[in-house]
């Protein structure tokens, strides 16, 4: 019985990114670029000590924080749910959504390493798997607003 459906192996080998164009570098490169800047800001507010170890000078956080916010900005502006919005309306919904999104996710990193054993390995995992379950979380709540938008 052949399914229709692709593994998750077959989706990743045969995945191509869009053609680099204005339209997929707002929607898709700076958010993605975003989303990196997001998983290294994880790693560096629950592990302080590696980042600054492979880059001693200077400190990264704001410019991670900076990246990771212009990319979930970008990210929520261009939503379905969204488009029949002013556009200073979405770009204003878009920061704020994004600020909220970012700070929300450095505080509840710096609370979680609080609670954590004094272990770097433990508390760097813990960044990444919250960071991806706080990302997939939002993009799940974004998906949802878009589904039930009714143009």
């Amino acid at each position: 019985m052949a399914s229709d459906k692709k593994s998750f192996v077959d989706k990743i080998v045969s995945y191509r990114p869009p053609a680099l164009d204005k339209t997929s570098a707002i929607n898709f490169y700076v958010p993605a670029f975003g989303s990196l800047n997001y998983t290294i800001l994880s790693i560096n507010v629950m592990n302080p000590g590696l980042l600054q170890r492979i880059i001693p000078k200077p400190d990264l956080t704001n410019l991670l924080l900076l990246n990771s916010c212009v990319g979930s900005t970008l990210f929520i502006v261009s939503r379905p749910h969204l488009r029949s919005s002013p556009l200073k309306i979405r770009v204003l919904y878009s920061v704020y959504g994004s600020v909220l999104f970012n700070m929300g996710s450095v505080l509840s990193w710096a609370i979680i390493r609080s609670l954590l054993p004094n272990n770097t390995a433990i508390a760097t995992l813990a960044g990444i798997f919250s960071g991806f379950a706080i990302t997939s979380c939002g993009v799940a709540y974004l998906e949802h607003n878009d589904k039930n938008f009714k143009s």
